[in-house]
C-alpha cells in the first residue's frame, strides 16, 4: 500500500471525509459540456473586485434550565460574528463585522440575559431551539451564524463577486455569490468524473455539474488552488464551489471562470495557515479579527458565572 500525506495538521477535521448522506441528490454532469475534461483558467482582469465573507461562533458557556416539572432544558450562551474582506486593485481591507450574542435554549424555551463586564453590558438575545439536546442547541447557534453570513453576502452582492467561506450560503436569488467549500464530504460525482480531480493543475477546474436536492438547487465544480507536493495525496489543494441555480447556467459559468482565475492568487501557504491552501488568505485574516472582536472568552465566562452565582443567592 502506497501512503500519501494529508497536509492538514491532525488536530483539524480531515479535508477529505466521504460521509454517506441520508439520500443522494440528483446530479447532472452535462450542464456545461458533454466532454468531461479539465477547463484551464482564464486571465484575471487587473481591476479585480471581490469580497470574502465568513463567520465564526463560540460557545461561552453551556447551561441547563431547571423546569418546575423536574425536567431540564439544554442551553448555551453563544457569540457569533459575520464579516467581510474587500479586495480590489491588489489591496485588501476589512469591511463591516457584525457581532451578535444569543442565549439558545432547547424545547422552544425563550430566555434573555444581560451581564456586566466592566463598564459594558453583554446582552444575550433569546434564541429558542426545537431540539432539547446539546447538539440541537449548538446546531441552532450554527444556523444563526449561517444566516448572518448569508444576509451579509447578499448585501454585498452589488460590489463584484462575493465568495462565502464554507457550505453556508443557500442561494435562492440571482446574486453573484459563490460558496467555497474547503472539505470534500460528499463527492457528488461518480467515476470516471471524480478521477479528474487528481489530474487537475493549479487554476484548472472541472466542468460545472448541477445538484438538485431538498436543500436547494445549485451548480458546482471542483477547482485546484495549488499543485500538491509529491508526498501529498492527489486531492490536496482542491476546493468545491457552489453557485445558486437561480443565476442560470451562463452566469454560473462566468462566475466559475472568475473563481478559477482569481482564487489561486488568494491561496494560503502552510507557513501562514495550517489549513493551506484551502483556507484563503483573506478568510484566515478575517477569522482572526472576528475572534478578537468577540471579546476575551475568559472574562465573558467569569461574567456569566458571577451573574448565575448571584442569581442562586437571591
Amino acid at each position: 500500500m502506497r501512503l500519501l500525506l494529508d497536509p492538514w495538521p491532525a488536530d483539524y477535521d480531515a479535508p477529505i471525509a466521504f460521509d454517506a448522506p441520508e439520500s443522494q441528490p440528483e446530479v447532472d454532469v452535462t450542464v456545461e459540456t458533454g466532454e468531461w475534461s479539465a477547463i484551464p483558467p482564464g486571465e484575471a482582469a487587473r481591476d479585480v473586485r471581490c469580497c470574502f465573507v465568513d463567520g465564526v461562533r463560540r460557545v461561552e458557556a453551556r447551561v441547563l434550565g431547571d423546569l418546575d416539572s423536574g425536567g431540564f432544558v439544554h442551553g448555551l450562551f453563544g457569540s457569533l460574528a459575520a464579516g467581510y474582506v474587500r479586495a480590489t486593485a491588489g489591496k485588501a481591507e476589512f469591511g463591516d463585522i457584525r457581532v451578535a450574542r444569543f442565549l439558545v435554549m432547547g424545547n422552544g424555551a425563550s430566555e434573555h440575559r444581560e451581564f456586566l463586564l466592566g463598564s459594558s453590558t453583554l446582552s444575550f438575545a433569546p434564541c429558542p431551539a426545537v431540539q432539547n439536546t446539546p447538539e440541537g442547541v449548538l446546531a441552532e447557534l450554527q444556523s444563526q451564524m449561517r444566516a448572518a453570513e448569508a444576509a451579509l453576502a447578499e448585501s454585498m452582492a452589488g460590489e463584484g463577486c462575493v465568495f462565502v467561506d464554507g457550505p453556508s450560503y443557500r442561494a435562492t436569488s440571482r446574486f453573484a455569490v459563490v460558496g467555497v467549500i474547503k472539505r470534500i464530504l460528499n463527492p457528488y460525482l461518480g467515476e470516471p468524473q471524480f478521477s479528474l480531480l487528481g489530474r487537475l493543475h493549479k487554476g484548472e477546474r472541472t466542468p460545472l455539474f448541477a445538484i438538485t436536492d431538498k436543500t436547494y438547487n445549485r451548480y458546482s465544480c471542483y477547482l485546484r488552488l495549488s499543485d500538491p507536493r509529491a508526498l501529498d495525496h492527489p486531492l490536496a489543494g482542491i476546493v468545491r464551489i457552489e453557485i445558486g441555480a437561480a443565476v442560470g447556467v451562463d452566469s454560473a459559468k462566468s462566475l466559475a471562470a472568475f473563481a478559477a482565475a482569481v482564487l489561486p492568487s488568494f491561496a494560503s501557504t502552510a507557513m501562514r495557515d495550517p489549513r493551506a491552501p484551502q483556507n484563503l488568505l483573506p478568510v484566515g485574516a478575517l477569522e482572526q479579527e472576528m475572534r478578537r472582536r468577540l471579546g476575551d472568552p475568559l472574562l465573558i465566562r467569569r461574567a456569566i458565572e458571577k451573574e448565575l452565582h448571584e442569581q442562586r443567592n437571591r
